[in-house]
């Protein structure tokens, strides 16, 4: 048992034409300092919220996002509803939430938090990245180290909260280090189910809509739309919710690239077998592909992920559900795993491959359902995603 040692804290409230900042401070500690008011002006957004500061914006404002905001262990960031975002920079432009920090960026539906770069084109700024405390398979101790950001995340603490996100946009993110490291509109790396996942949107973004790296943190009512590689993305032991998803692939005609999968899952990409087991539960899903593209599929369950869907529409893809590696076939072909499963207008049902890149029947791995409504409204928008305007 940890000892429990208590300070005196002491709080000063600043107030400037940027934003409220609160800074506390223990008695034993003066070298707490509030960020930089050059640093974090609207027309120049970026720098650091250090531990025991909580930096309010100002919704009244445009923030124009230049660099990286770090908010550190120990520090909050609170968007109010109807903040917006003008973001430029590429890989050097994005927010960051380490283990321990909070961002609480709440809008509503008729007054959302909105990020977007300033000239509406794939990958002109990084995204949003949120590091936690809950367990990745990566490595024993469940630690390890972020690809955006190089910081550690994971741990032991599934019940982590680094803060809620309720009604926010994010168009234009996922600007491209190379060829195998993008960032994605929302980076989830560790993040516990203490936090809130809740109405979010994702649209034209360069690589991923949603990535989920271990962690067991829950998300609701997600919507993402056109996005240059995989709308869903989940590995490294993820085990937590999915309720409400709702994708829409980008055609090649677009921006010269498609995007690729609506769900794409693995348990490890270099072992299939470490613990613990990717094994999130989603219910009321749908994706919707067009054909075009080297990598048109509904869902590919690979690299020994294990998960439980219900409810779930594939629509317009090449292939609906492409199933690989013995752990996850043998884990989805014991039935009960894939059901009410719906394809509109899908060529080949499913097709599998166990670890030898061999063929393996998985056509009974999934229940099918004439009348499943997916995210609510089969292939169409689902009336819970009017307040993203998506048509």
């Amino acid at each position: 048992m940890k000892k429990l040692i208590f300070r005196a804290i002491f709080c000063t409230t600043l107030f400037s034409s940027t934003a409220f900042i609160t800074s506390c401070s223990n008695d034993d500690d003066s070298s707490t300092s509030t960020p930089s008011t050059q640093e974090l002006t609207p027309d120049n957004f970026k720098g650091t919220i250090k531990s025991g500061q909580n930096l309010t914006l100002d919704a009244t404002k445009t923030y124009y996002l230049t660099g990286i905001v770090t908010v550190e262990d120990g520090a909050t960031l609170t968007i109010p509803a109807g903040t917006k975002f003008t973001a430029t920079g590429g890989t050097a432009a994005y927010v960051i939430v380490y283990r321990g920090g909070k961002i609480f960026a709440n809008g509503t539906a008729s007054n959302p938090v909105v990020f977007q770069g300033i000239n509406h084109t794939p990958g002109e700024w990084g995204g949003l990245v949120i590091l936690g405390k809950a367990t990745s398979n990566r490595s024993v101790s469940g630690e390890s180290t972020s690809e955006l950001g190089q910081k550690i995340y994971g741990g032991k603490e599934n019940t982590d909260n680094s803060g809620s996100l309720t009604y926010v946009i994010i168009r234009d993110s996922g600007a491209k280090f190379d060829e195998t490291k993008e960032f994605n509109g929302l980076s989830l790396f560790g993040v516990g189910n203490g936090t809130k996942i809740d109405n979010i949107y994702i649209e034209n973004g360069g690589d991923d809509g949603i990535e989920f790296f271990g962690g067991s943190v829950n998300a609701t009512n997600l919507v993402v739309n056109g996005v240059g590689d995989d709308s869903f993305d989940w590995t490294e032991g993820w085990s937590g919710t999915g309720t409400n998803w709702y994708a829409k692939r980008r055609p090649s005609a677009i921006n010269g690239e498609a995007g690729n999968r609506g769900i794409e899952a693995d348990n490890q990409d270099t072992n299939p077998d470490a613990t613990p087991i990717s094994n999130p539960t989603l219910k009321n899903i749908t994706v919707v592909g067009s054909k075009d593209g080297a990598e048109s599929q509904g869902a590919k369950l690979r690299a020994g992920t294990n998960g439980n869907i219900d409810n779930l529409v594939i629509a317009n893809f090449s292939t609906g559900l492409d199933i690989e590696t013995d752990r996850s076939v043998n884990w989805f072909n014991a039935k009960g795993k894939l059901t009410n499963v719906r394809f509109i207008n899908v060529d080949t049902k499913s097709k599998g491959t166990n670890t030898k890149k061999e063929a393996v029947d998985v056509s009974g791995a999934y229940t099918e359902n004439v009348n499943a409504t997916g995210a609510g409204n089969g292939a169409d928008i689902p009336t819970w995603a009017a307040w993203t305007g998506l048509k």
